[in-house]
């Protein structure tokens, strides 16, 4: 069995968890007997792939320069490997329709969550999501991976797919995937962890709000990482509410996420809704514990290893987190519930799952 993926997620993104998705799928199906597995990909800024790997060993990267010519080389390149034909299913790794007119193998596609259709105002009107492309793609492909039961009922919602041509599939989490490094970054005795965008439906000015009088009561700080430097709104929100001076935001590695997870007295996910959530997996593995919303796909991927909010209530959100930073017998009864809710959501469970799709769209 040969599977093509294409270039999409690999030339949006440097870092993020759709690419690290399929970097990770691509690996599994190199390693696994009796299929192959080709990218289709000649430039990326990808953190998850070894440009040695790539046509030419990296050297194209030398010879064009200008992202927009890379991007258009990259599509022309995923169309010829499409009318060559050398492989049995097709998996593009977001929702350009670009290759539908040269696609003539089944294709599968991975909805990762339905956030541009149920909160449509936090995107540009013009974004290709809202505009069609999605759709164009879902309603076209032979088979549909969601990654949770709550993407799947979200994707029924506004499209009319039959259950027969969607497969939940979780997330699974490399056991390589985070190590603590021995080094670590330069860190406050107490503080709590947000992790990634914190722009709209992340809900990260409600929680910065429902979180100050906690900062500032138990001498507390709040480390950000990742999600570019503060705006200048959220900077007024700081000033506002007194905490400037107790909130932080670092650009880590993973090794030294990782080590932030580890060290944090938790991780605060406020997000009003995610399609899977990977940074639970990543928090779970770290010993880090969870205060989350209780919205969306988190319930179903944290289970009973998380303290829940409501991620609409700066009550209910500062009581939960209060709840968790006071007690240590909570917060070590949160840890052990974690490591064990992990093993749910194993990567060879993915990769072994994702083959039986494959394997049922070739019948």
């Amino acid at each position: 069995m040969k599977i093509l993926f294409d270039h999409q997620a690999f030339t949006i993104q440097k870092y993020g968890g759709i690419s690290r998705y399929f970097a990770n799928l691509q690996y599994g199906l190199g390693n696994t007997d009796d299929i192959e597995s080709k990218l289709g990909l000649l430039f990326t800024r990808n953190a998850y792939v070894n440009k040695k790997d790539l046509p030419g060993g990296g050297l194209l990267e030398h010879v064009v320069k200008k992202q927009s010519r890379r991007n258009k080389y990259n599509k022309w390149y995923c169309r010829h490997l499409l009318k060559q034909g050398n492989y049995d299913v097709f998996h593009p790794t977001y929702y350009n329709p670009y290759f539908l007119e040269s696609v003539k193998k089944p294709f599968v596609i991975t909805v990762h969550d339905m956030i541009h259709e149920l909160y449509p105002h936090y995107f540009a009107a013009q974004d290709n999501l809202t505009a069609g492309y999605k759709a164009q793609v879902i309603n076209q492909a032979d088979h549909i991976i969601a990654i949770s039961e709550c993407t799947k009922r979200d994707l029924q919602k506004f499209y009319a797919i039959p259950d027969d041509k969607i497969t939940v599939v979780y997330h699974g989490f490399k056991m390589g995937d985070s190590l603590v490094a021995a080094a670590k970054l330069d860190t406050p005795d107490k503080y709590l962890l947000f992790v990634g965008d914190r722009a709209g439906y992340k809900n990260f000015e409600l929680f910065a709000k429902a979180v100050a009088p906690l900062l500032v009561r138990e001498d507390l700080k709040l480390i950000c990482s990742g999600g570019g430097i503060f705006t200048a709104i959220e900077q007024q929100i700081f000033r506002d509410n007194n905490i400037a001076n107790r909130v932080q935001q670092v650009s880590a590695s993973d090794a030294e996420l990782a080590n932030l997870y580890a060290n944090a007295e938790a991780f605060v996910y406020p997000s009003l809704y995610e399609g899977f959530g990977l940074p639970v997996l990543e928090a779970f593995y770290n010993n880090c514990p969870i205060v989350m919303s209780n919205t969306s796909s988190l319930p179903e991927v944290g289970g009973a290893a998380a303290q829940y909010f409501d991620p609409m209530s700066e009550d209910s959100m500062r009581d939960a987190i209060d709840i968790v930073i006071s007690n240590k017998n909570l917060r070590a009864e949160l840890i052990t519930k974690g490591k064990q809710r992990l093993r749910l959501f194993n990567f060879d469970n993915t990769l072994q799952q994702t083959i039986n799709v494959y394997k049922q769209v070739m019948r």
